[in-house]
């Protein structure tokens, strides 16, 4: 009675394992947010994504950033958006910025820009 059981059960672990698939994670997230920045970027739309609080921060000084480098600060508040990672967003626009004026931005760069 035992060989039998041992024998199923051996069956049924061997047809689990085979038929096992490796899944990878994919985050969809990031995806989506490289693709809407590269987006943005190709249609002219060069902003940083904030994460705020219930109001939004303002800091002294950024429309002049903002004018110098034709960049927008864009805050979300409290309420994001799911599905959309700032800091894979700000990446992208970080590393267009780095092409068109060197490291110069990011001495001016608002220091809450989260990716940079």
């Amino acid at each position: 009675m035992k060989k039998p059981v041992l024998i199923l059960i051996f069956l049924c672990f061997a047809t689990l394992h085979l038929s096992a698939k490796v899944v990878r994670h994919v985050d969809t997230a990031k995806i989506y947010s490289v693709k809407l920045a590269n987006t943005d970027l190709k249609n002219g739309k060069i902003k940083f994504l904030i994460r705020g609080g219930i109001a939004s921060t303002y800091i002294k000084g950024q429309e002049l950033f903002e004018k110098k480098y034709g960049v927008d600060y864009y805050d979300f508040g409290c309420v994001m958006p799911s599905g959309l990672s700032i800091e894979d967003y700000n990446k992208v626009v970080a590393s267009f910025m780095d092409r068109k004026y060197g490291k110069v931005w990011r001495k001016e760069v608002r220091k809450d820009i989260q990716g940079i």
